[in-house]
C-alpha cells in the first residue's frame, strides 16, 4: 500500500482547538511509548500553514512527519489539523527522513478521502477507518517483523551509520535524491554569508546550536542538518565525540536539552528559547529571512543579515551578539568561488559576489601588506618566496583560494569522485561546500596534531590540555581585534573534542 523503510513507530497527532493536542494513534516498537510525541509533531506556529514537514528525534531515533491544515466543512468551524508521522529504526540516519514526504502525503490522502474525519474518535474495540489503515500500514512495516531482527538492536543508536554517510557524501560516493538535505547547503552559505566561517567553528567545537524560525520547517531543518554536517572529524579521530542532529525541538524538550552532553544542533519555532541562555551556546535567528525551497534563494548574502547570538564562555551564560572575523573571509570566499560558477570555469567579477571579492582581495592585500610592514618594524617580520612579505603560519591557515584547482584539492585517498554530471546542481554545489570546509578540518586537526606530537614522550604530556606556548603557536601572532580569546578557546575545545587533550574544565 504505502513503500516505507522498517520503522520503529508511527503516529497521527492532531490538534483541537479547544482541547489542544491528543495522540490519534501511536503503535512502536517495544521500549518507545509515545511520550510528549503529540507535543513534538504539533509545534507553535505551524497553524498559520497548509502543510509542512516535521523533523525531530524520538528516544534518540529519527522522526518525521507531515503536518496538514484543513477547513472544516460548512457544519463546523475552525481548522482541522493534524500529523501523520514514522519514527525510523536503527540504523536508519537524519538525511533518511527527507525522502518520506511524498509517501507519508500519500497515506495522509487516503486518511482525508475516508467518509469519517482521520481524528474521529476511536476505540481499542471500535477503531475509527483512519486507525484501521494505520494499523495495518505498522503491522506491514515495523522493523522487526522480518526474521533475525531483534527489536533491542533496532533502537539502539550510537551515531556512526550518520557519520559514515557523511563520509560517503563527502567522498561523492553517495547516489543522491534532489530532497536530500546537503541541496540546501548553497541556499544557507547565501544566508549566512561569511557569518558561515563562525557557524563552522562552534559546530567544530562542539557547541549547541538552536536555529530559529517560524514555519516552514523543513528548510530550518535542512540547515540544521548542514551546520550539523560541518561537524565531521577527521578520519585518523576515533576517540572523537560525535556532535547530534536533533531536529525540532518545543518548551516541552527544555529539561532534556539541558540534561544533554556533548554537542547537537537543533531547530524551534518556539522564540521563547532565545531567552533560556543556559539551554544552548550558539542561537542563530533566521526569523527575518524568507525559508523556501533551496532554488528560491540566491547564492548571496541577504538582507537582513540573520542574527547570531553566543553564551559560549561568557559569565552567566550572558548572550553576545557574534559575526566573522577578518581572518574567516578566505575561508568563505572559497566557499563562494564554489557556488558562483562550476568547478571547471573561473569566477569573474561578472559571477555572483565577483565585486565583492575583487574588492576583497585588494583589502586584504593591503591588509597582509600593512601587517607585514608592521611586523618588521617589530621584529617579527618574514620575507616569502620572490621577496614578498608573508605572514606567520597562523595567519595563512584559511588560503585565499584563487582558481578551480585549489579549490577542488582535496586530502591523500579523497581525489575521486568530486564532481558528478548528472547530480543535481544544488546538490553538486552542496557537496563541493562540505568537501571544502572538511578539507579545511583535515588541515587543522594536521596542525594541532604536529603541537601534540612535538611534546615530549609521556602519557600525561600527550593528553594534557594545550598550554599558552601552543595555543600562541596555533593562533599565530595576530593582533586580535577584541580580547575574547574566542580563537584560542577554539583550538582548545578541537582538541578536547577530538580527542587529542583530555577535558579542561578552566574557563579560558
Amino acid at each position: 500500500m504505502v513503500n516505507l523503510p522498517p520503522l520503529a513507530a508511527i503516529f497521527l497527532t492532531h490538534f483541537d482547538d479547544i482541547k489542544g493536542q491528543s495522540v490519534i494513534f501511536y503503535a512502536s516498537l517495544p521500549n518507545l511509548p509515545a511520550e510528549t510525541i503529540e507535543h513534538t509533531t504539533l509545534p507553535s506556529g505551524l497553524h498559520a500553514l497548509d502543510s509542512d514537514l516535521v523533523l525531530f528525534t524520538h528516544h534518540e531515533l529519527p522522526g518525521v512527519g507531515v503536518f496538514r491544515s484543513r477547513l472544516n466543512d460548512e457544519s463546523a468551524r475552525g481548522r482541522r489539523m493534524g500529523t501523520l508521522g514514522v519514527v525510523l529504526a536503527n540504523p536508519s540516519v537524519p538525511s533518511d527522513l527527507f525522502v518520506l514526504h511524498d509517501p507519508l502525503s500519500d497515506l495522509f490522502d487516503k486518511l482525508e478521502d475516508l467518509e469519517s474525519s482521520p481524528y474521529a474518535p476511536s476505540t481499542s474495540t471500535s477503531p475509527s477507518s483512519a486507525v484501521t489503515i494505520l494499523a495495518k500500514v505498522w503491522h506491514d512495516n515495523r522493523a522487526d517483523s522480518h526474521p533475525g531482527c531483534p527489536s533491542s538492536n533496532l533502537i539502539k543508536t550510537t551515531g556512526k551509520e550518520a557519520v559514515g554517510g557523511i563520509r560517503r557524501l563527502i567522498d561523492g560516493r553517495a547516489d543522491l535524491p534532489p530532497v536530500h538535505p546537503i541541496a540546501y547547503m548553497p541556499s544557507l552559505l547565501g544566508i549566512l554569508g561569511p557569518s558561515i566561517v563562525p557557524v563552522y567553528k562552534a559546530v567544530l567545537a562542539g557547541q549547541r546550536i538552536i536555529l530559529y524560525s517560524t514555519p516552514p520547517l523543513l528548510p530550518l531543518a535542512a540547515f540544521a542538518w548542514c551546520i550539523w554536517s560541518m561537524s565531521l572529524s577527521p578520519d585518523s579521530t576515533p576517540d572523537s565525540e560525535t556532535s547530534k542532529w536533533i531536529g525540532n525541538v518545543g518548551l516541552m524538550d527544555l529539561t532534556d536539552l539541558k540534561a544533554r552532553t556533548g554537542g547537537w544542533v537543533a531547530t524551534t519555532s518556539d522564540a521563547i528559547f532565545k531567552s533560556h541562555h543556559g539551554v544552548y551556546d550558539m542561537f542563530i535567528d533566521l526569523s527575518s529571512v524568507p525559508l523556501t525551497i533551496p532554488s528560491s534563494i540566491e547564492n548571496a548574502p541577504t538582507t537582513p543579515t540573520p542574527l547570531i547570538h553566543s553564551t559560549y564562555h561568557q559569565p552567566k551564560n550572558t548572550s553576545i551578539p557574534i559575526t566573522y572575523a577578518f581572518a574567516d573571509l578566505p575561508l568563505y570566499k572559497s566557499l563562494l568561488l564554489l557556488t558562483s560558477s562550476p568547478p571547471t570555469v573561473h569566477a569573474g567579477v561578472s559571477k555572483t559576489g565577483g565585486w565583492w571579492l575583487l574588492a576583497f582581495e585588494v583589502m586584504e592585500r593591503a591588509w597582509k601588506l600593512c601587517v607585514g610592514v608592521c611586523g618588521f618594524a617589530v621584529g617579527r617580520g618574514i620575507v616569502g618566496e620572490e621577496g614578498h612579505l608573508r605572514l606567520d603560519e597562523g595567519e595563512e591557515d584559511a588560503h585565499l583560494l584563487g582558481s578551480e584547482d585549489d579549490v577542488i584539492t582535496a586530502p591523500d585517498g579523497e581525489e575521486d569522485g568530486i564532481d558528478n554530471e548528472s547530480e543535481d546542481e544544488a546538490i553538486r554545489r552542496g557537496r563541493l561546500i562540505l568537501r571544502q570546509l572538511h578539507h579545511n578540518t583535515f588541515h587543522l586537526h594536521s596542525r594541532l596534531e604536529g603541537i601534540i606530537n612535538s611534546r615530549p614522550r609521556g602519557e600525561y604530556s600527550r593528553t594534557a590540555p594545550l598550554t599558552q606556548v601552543e595555543i600562541r603557536q596555533l593562533v599565530g601572532t595576530r593582533w586580535p581585534l577584541t580580547g575574547t580569546g574566542s580563537e584560542e578557546r577554539f583550538w582548545i575545545d578541537i582538541a578536547r573534542v577530538w580527542g587529542l587533550t583530555v577535558d579542561d574544565e578552566d574557563d579560558f
